[in-house]
């Protein structure tokens, strides 16, 4: 029996049964192994599911005015980093407002809110919630994963990625949001679920900054009880302006976090022998930090700085 070929208006795009019916497709040709069923009432032939924005794609059409993409979902969309955990939530987060029921559908995660929505924005054709309102948002319990809550660690990293803009070779992109747009998020989050953690983590945001981990080593540094190291020191060398990761430029010490990709990357890996040696050049001493010095705590390297501080 010859298989009738999904027509090519019909690829790659979500498309409901009528549709189907108008091209000449009936029931029994989308039950077949090629055409995907992600949603009642929706299927799709062509398509990535493995992929967030394709999945998010195919259910756009089917989101209402006052609904769009949130939480969990929204922050992969957006590029910011979330906690890492053996079991990932690959439901969509869909936010509707109005006292109606929440989207209820497979593979969906619906949330409802009473109040005027919060800012959207529209990104690559997909509805989502602003950087800044989603930030607030993030705190609440169940937003990243089930049962669980970002602590204020988390959402001063979260925080501090939002502000500060991706580094490229042209310098850094536009940022995400404003310190006045996270103030403002919080302020509207107030009274709320999560709202204590957002109020811990606000005045603890910084920028620039260009890793969870470099947050993590700021923060970590300070519950130790040492001063707070400035973040992406400048400094002239003999080869033009460099950044340190953090540092204490008054007392000459720099610290700079090695990550995973520090050590599989030849090319990164030779361009940190340099860095370090440029700024120990300048007359900088020069800590090297890795994960093993910030998890479960950073006590062992906070005395070890203390010492280089001379404090």
């Amino acid at each position: 029996m010859v298989r009738i070929a999904i027509p090519a208006v019909l690829n790659g795009v979500p498309f409901g049964p009528s549709d189907a019916a108008e091209a000449g497709i009936g029931r029994g040709r989308l039950r077949g192994a090629d055409v995907d069923h992600p949603h009642h009432g929706v299927y799709s032939h062509g398509v990535d599911l493995t992929d967030l924005r394709e999945r998010c794609a195919v259910l756009a059409p089917s989101l209402g005015e006052r609904e769009w993409f949130s939480h969990a979902t929204a922050a992969r969309l957006w590029g910011i980093p979330l906690p890492r955990s053996e079991t990932r939530d690959e439901r969509l987060h869909v936010t509707s407002v109005g006292s109606d029921d929440r989207m209820r559908r497979v593979a969906v995660r619906g949330w409802r809110v009473l109040e005027q929505p919060p800012n959207v924005a529209v990104a690559d054709g997909l509805p989502l919630i602003s950087p800044a309102d989603l930030w607030a948002q993030l705190s609440i319990r169940g937003a990243v994963w089930d049962h669980t809550m970002l602590d204020a660690r988390w959402l001063t990293a979260i925080g501090d990625f939002l502000v500060s803009g991706a580094r490229t070779s042209r310098g850094r992109s536009d940022p995400l949001c404003t310190m006045s747009d996270l103030r403002t998020a919080a302020m509207r989050h107030r009274g709320k679920r999560g709202a204590k953690n957002l109020g811990l983590a606000l005045p603890q945001i910084r920028r620039p900054v260009d890793s969870v981990k470099e947050t993590f080593l700021r923060l970590g540094l300070v519950e130790c009880g040492l001063p707070e190291p400035a973040v992406q020191v400048e400094v002239m060398t003999t080869a033009g302006l460099r950044h340190a990761d953090l540092g204490y430029p008054h007392a000459g010490v720099l610290l700079e976090y090695q990550g995973d990709v520090h050590r599989t990357s030849r090319r990164r890996w030779l361009e940190d022998l340099t860095r370090v040696q440029l700024l120990e050049d300048a007359g900088y001493r020069v800590m090297l930090v890795g994960d093993a010095d910030i998890a479960p705590d950073c006590r062992a390297l906070a005395a070890r700085v203390r010492r280089a501080l001379v404090i």
